[in-house]
């Protein structure tokens, strides 16, 4: 029996660069429902209006793969309607941000990033240095303050996922926090690839969690 995930990004579905991925862990009797925010909008209004908004810088990309920087306050409400949609299409949704989220209506689960990602570093990294990747300058001072509350000390590198020079960008900073000497590393946006994870572990040579693969992990342990 196919089973049926929705996944809601907060950029443009559909995710060629992320829902394969996901599809390998949940595996071939899983058909995932992509829905994404920005999909009914082109890419000069959302420059016009997605930093008009209130809340976090968060970041994602439209469906050609353009990079957005956007505000919480302006994905929200496009976020919730998504959901809406999928309450008769799916029996679990993936948020596909790892962005902080206040609790969206649903009947159905909602498995948030954040709080994945929050539990699996607890469980690993009872004391030390936290290293946090994440795509934006503007995001660092908001991720040093949400890490701590985690971690005590928390290092924080920025490379964009989205970027044209993406693996550049993430060696740079992953020296950065090999030179920090950290002992976790956490890639904390889901545009990170598993690809992306094995690059950044190699240079800063410590154990790294990516969001997508920690997002599907758990979907798939509800779907059994």
């Amino acid at each position: 029996m196919i089973r049926r995930v929705g996944a809601i990004t907060i950029g443009q579905s559909p995710r060629p660069d992320l829902t394969p991925e996901l599809a390998a862990i949940l595996g071939p009797e899983v058909e995932i429902v992509e829905r994404g925010a920005l999909d009914d909008l082109t890419l000069d209004e959302v420059r016009a209006q997605a930093l008009q908004a209130d809340g976090p810088v968060l970041v994602s990309r439209m469906r050609d793969g353009t990079e957005v920087i956007l505000r919480e306050g302006f994905v929200l409400p496009r976020v919730q309607s998504c959901l809406d949609r999928l309450q008769s299409e799916a029996e679990l949704v993936l948020l596909l941000c790892t962005g902080t989220f206040p609790a969206l209506r649903s009947r159905l689960p909602v498995l948030y990033p954040e709080h994945i990602l929050y539990s699996v570093v607890r469980g690993v990294l009872s004391a030390g240095r936290l290293g946090v990747l994440t795509p934006a300058e503007e995001q660092r001072e908001f991720q040093l303050r949400r890490w701590r509350e985690i971690v005590p000390e928390v290092v924080v590198a920025t490379a964009s996922p989205y970027s044209g020079s993406a693996l550049e960008e993430l060696r740079a900073a992953s020296e950065t926090l090999r030179r920090a000497d950290v002992d976790l590393v956490v890639m904390d946006c889901i545009g990170y690839s598993l690809a992306m994870k094995r690059l950044v572990a190699a240079t800063t040579g410590r154990s790294t969690i990516v969001a997508r693969s920690a997002l599907a992990h758990v979907a798939a342990l509800l779907l059994e």
